[in-house]
C-alpha cells in the first residue's frame, strides 16, 4: 500500500514537473519571439528613416 502511494506521488511529481518545464518553455519561446519582432520592427523603422 505504501509503495503504491509514493510509486503514485512519484509519478504525479514528475507529470507537475514536465508541466512546468513545458510551460517555461513556452514562456521562453513567447519570449524570444516577442523580443525578435520587436528588434525587427525597431530595424526596419530606423532602415526606413535613414533611406
Amino acid at each position: 500500500m505504501l509503495a503504491k502511494f509514493l510509486n503514485n506521488e512519484k509519478l504525479t511529481f514528475a507529470a507537475n514537473l514536465t508541466n512546468l518545464l513545458t510551460s517555461q518553455l513556452q514562456t521562453s519561446q513567447d519570449l524570444l519571439g516577442s523580443l525578435a519582432l520587436i528588434f525587427h520592427l525597431k530595424f526596419r523603422c530606423k532602415f526606413t528613416y535613414f533611406y
